[in-house]
């Protein structure tokens, strides 16, 4: 009767275990798949929030561009030039601005104070200068796009619209 006893005890303890791990496969199974609808919810938050940030910032590229085309904009473009050019030590210099703003060449080379070249760029597609000390090593992109750009590593920590990872 002891082997009896003991087959038995063998017998139960052989299915315990199997319902154990068997407990623990579902459980890990059901984790992964809770996992998974996790990261896919995540993805799919993410994705909806850089729709939102590329459709906020075309609109706002949209409002910069129709700047450069407004009356202010030759006044704004010629302070910043004379602010940035009164920084650099009397060099001649290079100023880059987009293809429509060639028109105010004359401009803002006056206003940098330097003797001043003034090229176009391909890389300006809003508006802005970049400027161009050569004799002294320096580049200041003061493009309108470089600061949109700039903007946008701000806007995802400010704009409330993080995913709480």
């Amino acid at each position: 009767m002891h082997q009896m006893e003991k087959a038995e005890e063998d017998i139960l303890h052989e299915a315990y275990i199997m319902i154990q791990n068997e407990i623990a496969a579902m459980k890990n199974k059901e984790s992964r798949e809770v996992s998974i609808v996790e990261l896919e919810g995540r993805r799919k938050l993410l994705r909806q929030r850089e729709e939102i940030a590329d459709k906020i910032f075309a609109e706002t590229a949209q409002r910069l561009l129709a700047f450069t085309r407004s009356e202010a904009y030759p006044d704004y473009l010629c302070g910043r030039v004379r602010e940035c050019a009164a920084q650099l030590p009397d060099t001649p210099l290079v100023i880059r601005l987009k293809k429509d703003d060639q028109r105010l060449a004359d401009s803002v080379a006056a206003a940098s104070g330097h003797k001043t070249t003034v090229e176009e760029s391909a890389d300006i597609a809003i508006g802005g200068f970049i400027l161009v000390n050569a004799q002294a090593g320096l580049l200041m992109d003061e493009t309108i796009d470089r600061r949109l750009a700039d903007q946008r590593d701000w806007f995802a920590s400010a704009s409330g619209l993080t995913l709480g990872l």
